[in-house]
């Protein structure tokens, strides 16, 4: 495992080191790659606001974590069973409390964009210590930290409009060279209310050169 994965196994201490990211891939009529963010109630609530002050058409899709992570159960105490589920090695969870949280649907890819972003999934998912065939070999979900799901994010983003395959690989293939600081910087930038274009700017950069 990277130093990255074993220094901060989810992430973000700010709560209490759990995941704030998962990926789930489905089959059938909803086929795809689908990534969440995993954040309290009322953060999400304030988000929204955020986005309503800016005079955004943006709306935040929530759903429960257990529709983002279908194969988790969860007690009556809000621990989830995530036995099932893809994890960084070096740190697995059990008591966390999810009462109070929701999953953030940051968007599917599917058909082409999806083929055309399973190397950077598998590399980013490698280097967390967590077996891509969770989401790479039927249906399954990983956890991830923060930094994974962001430099994900990112990607997700940039590539759900683009239509050719040699623009959705350079875009790939790009984010999984650019720095962690740098994913933040445009992860910031891709979901700010008062960024509005910044995926734009982002597929932009990395894709127009590309005919």
């Amino acid at each position: 495992m990277s130093i990255e994965a074993e220094s901060f196994a989810y992430g973000s201490s700010i709560y209490g080191g759990r995941p704030t990211f998962t990926l789930t891939r489905r089959l059938g009529d909803d086929a795809g790659l689908t990534l969440y963010e995993l954040i309290p109630e009322d953060l999400a609530d304030g988000r929204q606001k955020r986005f309503s002050r800016a005079n955004s058409n943006r709306k935040l899709t929530r759903t429960s974590i257990t529709d983002a992570i279908p194969n988790v159960q969860e007690d009556s105490t809000g621990v989830l069973d995530l036995s099932k589920v893809g994890a960084p090695s070096a740190r697995a969870p059990n008591d966390w409390q999810w009462n109070d949280w929701c999953a953030l649907k940051i968007t599917t890819l599917s058909d082409s964009r999806q083929q055309a972003v399973y190397r950077l999934v598998r590399d980013v998912l490698n280097d967390s210590g967590i077996d891509p065939g969770f989401v790479m070999r039927g249906e399954g979900s990983v956890v991830l930290s923060e930094s994974s799901g962001i430099r994900l994010t990112i990607a997700f983003l940039a590539m759900k409009r683009l239509q050719k395959y040699e623009k959705l690989t350079t875009v790939a293939d790009s984010i999984a060279r650019i720095s962690l600081e740098e994913c933040y910087y445009w992860h910031a930038k891709c979901r700010s209310p008062s960024s509005p274009n910044g995926v734009k700017a982002l597929r932009v950069l990395l894709s127009d050169h590309v005919n």
